[in-house]
């Protein structure tokens, strides 16, 4: 027993040692705050930079009046538009899904419609705009596939904004560009009411 008593004893003043030893006082760590970048840059890419220049838009960096920066996607036929926009309208581009519906825009809103293509078929979607839609770019992607694989279809997609007001009409039609417009075609149509 009295065993007992004296190994508890030691242990209990072992953890005293040991606790009072972590309380000791020293010199207090030197502790800097980093100074920040002249542009409070933190390293982050733009998403909306780099989608335009993955998708092989040309991208700049302007300055407003006011002297604040703002980012543009320049396409291949010099029209141009603003990163966010494009971007935003490529994240929810319309699709098949869509086809016959109406959507509310306003005026300057900046939209994109995808549609499956494989022109490998000598099939392609022919686009109609109505007057108050600019087409600010057009483009075919093909979908990933292996090494060799042909005859691999893809997305084709419109960037388009909405310069006039009312009702606007994108249309387009699936069909071989030698061929005659037939009933059978498929068809795509999206409506626009532009305030």
């Amino acid at each position: 027993m009295k065993r007992m008593v004296l190994g508890t004893a030691a242990a209990l003043l072992l953890c005293a040692c040991i606790l009072g030893a972590g309380c000791t006082g020293g010199e207090p760590a030197d502790v800097t705050t980093p100074t920040p970048t002249e542009n409070g840059s933190v390293g982050m890419a733009n998403p909306a930079a780099v989608w335009c220049e993955q998708m092989g838009y040309g991208y700049e960096i302007r300055k407003d009046a006011s002297g604040g920066e703002y980012g543009v996607c320049i396409f291949g036929n010099g029209m141009e538009a603003d990163e966010w926009a494009v971007y935003r309208a490529a994240m929810g581009a319309y699709n098949e899904t869509a086809n016959g519906t109406v959507v509310d825009v306003t005026k300057g809103d900046v939209v994109a419609i995808a549609l499956a293509e494989n022109p490998t078929t000598g099939y392609g979607w022919n686009a109609t705009l109505s007057a108050g839609l600019t087409l600010l770019n057009d483009t075919y992607v093909v979908d990933d596939h292996p090494a060799g694989m042909v005859g691999v279809g893809g997305t084709r997609t419109w960037i388009l904004r909405a310069d006039g007001t009312g009702d606007q009409t994108f249309s387009a039609v699936y069909k071989r560009p030698w061929e005659n417009a037939t009933a059978q075609d498929e068809t795509f149509s999206l409506s626009f009411t532009v305030a």
